[in-house]
This record gives C-alpha cells, sequence and structure tokens, in this order.
C-alpha cells in the first residue's frame, strides 16, 4: 500500500509545476484564481500536520511539496498579477 502512497505523491508533486512554469515563463497570472491556491495552502499545511501525526513519510514529503509550490507560486502572482 505505501507503494501507491508514493505514486500519489509523485504525480501530485508533479502537477503543479507546469502551472509554475508557464506563469514564470509568460509573466503574467491574470486567468488564476489565488483564492484556490490560498485554500489549497490552508489544505497542505493541515495535511502536513496530519501525516506527521500518523508518522507517514508518503504524506509528509507530499504535503510538504504541495506546500512549497503552493507558495512558490503564490510568491509568483504577488510578482506579476498586474503584468498584461
Amino acid at each position: 500500500m505505501e507503494l501507491f502512497g508514493w505514486a500519489a505523491t509523485i504525480a501530485f508533486g508533479l502537477c503543479y509545476w507546469p502551472q509554475i512554469w508557464h506563469s514564470y515563463k509568460v509573466k503574467t497570472v491574470n486567468d488564476i484564481s489565488c483564492a484556490a491556491w490560498v485554500i489549497q495552502l490552508i489544505g497542505y499545511v493541515t495535511g502536513m500536520f496530519y501525516g506527521i501525526g500518523l508518522k507517514q513519510m508518503p504524506l509528509i514529503v507530499g504535503y510538504s511539496h504541495g506546500l512549497f509550490c503552493t507558495l512558490l507560486f503564490l510568491l509568483l502572482y504577488i510578482k506579476y498579477r498586474g503584468n498584461k
């Protein structure tokens, strides 16, 4: 079962990088919902604590990576939000 946890961790971890790269490349985030990313941030923080409580490394790594990606994207959002 842990193999499925690691597979999910890798898949969810990779899913954010195309959006982050695209936003960085085009220097605009006009059609992106910041509220959705803030909600994700809350989910990743709480999920990370859940994984720590269960002592499950796939969850801890996955939620930590998601938290990192979300913070990175929110920084890009702040930097590029007015660009067209």
